[in-house]
Formats: structure tokens, C-alpha cells, sequence
């Protein structure tokens, strides 16, 4: 028998959801659309925001894109995004390790309160377990998991693949060095997730990016039932 104990503040939690709602109706109102990429560090989420650029800006002009990055510290991966002439933020935690709500509206107050926008992409902290328990208010989540973190990522951090609205598996080119079964990390996130399109990519080929693009064209995606979950305390 299974015991599932919850131990964050359930206070803190339903303020960010309050929040969150509160926020998707300022997209929507602003007409644009909201991307969430999370995942663990190093696991290839700027790079794919990098690829998937290339395709936006082809459809919109750069002031019509713009960026939030989350980190502890630096504004390195900003920095990247900014040589695509996109608008950009970057939020320092300072050690929090996740973004919440009240941070990304925040950050639309130096982004024109989103006026212009038509694409917003947050890149939250790099972290697969706080980022996934607090909604900014997203079209879609994307969890971006890498070949080189192992096989069971997935089914080690179930929350993190069941809440994701699309599921990018990249550095995919580098299956066959590290001995992974890529198959095994699809079954593994089908099973937890049977909705969310699985897009096997490579920031570095650019595999997968153009289905990553058409994937988040069709957010958002209908809601799913949320899980009855027992909390003791």
C-alpha cells in the first residue's frame, strides 16, 4: 500500500492558483498566447526555446515575442534569447526554486503589461519537482526531459510528466552513446500521461522542433479530471 503525504502549504499553493487564473485572463484579454517550459537543469530548455525562435520568427515579428526567464542567478540564458531582438525578462529567485504567479506579473510590468504580444515563453527554474506545484497561468506546460538524466525520469518524478500539457524527450542523437532506451522513456511517460503529445527532439539537429511548434499552435488543450489526492497530516 502506497502513502502519498503532501507537505507543502496548501495556503501558498491555492493563493498561486488564484493568482494563475487571474493572470490567464490578462493573456487572454491581451491576445496572447502563454508557453511554460520546465525541467531539470541542464536538460536542453533554452536551447529549445532557441530552435523553436527560429520558427516564430517566421510567423511574428520580434516585438511580438516575448520572453520570462527564471533562475537562482545570472541573466545568462537571457542573454541568449536576447540576440533573437525578442522582449525580455529576467527573474533571479535568489535560491526560491521555482517561479510563481505574482513573479511573471511582476515581469509583464516591464514588458509593457504584454501590450504587443503575441507569444509569451517562460522558462521556469531549472527544477523537476516546486515549478510543476505552482501554475503561472500557462496555454501550455511543456516538460522538456533529456536523454542524458536516465531512463526513469519519468516514472521518478510522476507529478512532473502527469500535469505537462506536451512532453519534448531531447538530445535524442545521444541515445545510442549513453545506452538509453528511448522507447522505454516513451512507454514510461504514455503510461503516467496518456494525453500530452511526446515529441523526441534535438536542440541540436533541431529535431522535433517544428512538431514542438505545431504541438503548442494547439494549446490550449482540453482539461483533464484532476486525481483525488489523500493528505495526512
Amino acid at each position: 500500500m502506497n502513502i502519498v503525504i503532501t507537505s507543502i502549504g496548501k495556503d501558498l499553493i491555492e493563493e498561486n492558483e488564484r493568482e494563475a487564473r487571474r493572470l490567464r485572463s490578462i493573456y487572454d484579454e491581451a491576445g496572447m498566447k502563454v508557453y511554460e517550459f520546465l525541467g531539470g537543469p541542464g536538460s536542453g530548455k533554452t536551447s529549445v526555446i532557441e530552435r523553436l525562435l527560429e520558427f516564430m520568427l517566421q510567423e511574428y515579428r520580434p516585438e511580438e515575442v516575448g520572453y520570462i526567464g527564471g533562475d537562482v542567478a545570472t541573466s545568462l540564458d537571457a542573454e541568449r534569447i536576447a540576440r533573437y531582438g525578442v522582449r525580455h525578462v529576467q527573474i533571479n529567485t535568489g535560491g526560491i526554486c521555482h517561479l510563481e504567479a505574482h513573479h511573471i506579473e511582476t515581469a509583464l510590468m516591464f514588458l509593457d503589461k504584454g501590450k504587443g504580444l503575441k507569444v509569451l515563453i517562460i522558462e521556469n527554474v531549472g527544477n523537476l519537482i516546486c515549478p510543476f506545484n505552482f501554475p503561472l497561468g500557462a496555454h501550455a506546460r511543456v516538460l522538456v526531459a533529456d536523454v542524458t538524466e536516465g531512463e526513469d525520469k519519468f516514472v521518478k518524478h510522476p507529478l512532473s510528466t502527469r500535469v505537462s500539457d506536451i512532453i519534448v524527450i531531447n538530445k535524442v542523437d545521444l541515445a545510442p552513446v549513453m545506452g538509453v532506451n528511448v522507447e522505454r522513456m516513451v512507454k514510461d511517460a504514455r503510461k503516467l500521461n496518456p494525453k500530452a503529445p511526446i515529441i523526441l527532439a534535438s536542440a541540436r539537429t533541431g529535431k522535433g522542433i517544428r512538431e514542438l511548434y505545431e504541438a503548442l499552435k494547439a494549446a490550449p488543450f482540453p482539461e483533464e479530471e484532476e486525481e483525488e489526492v489523500i493528505v495526512l497530516r
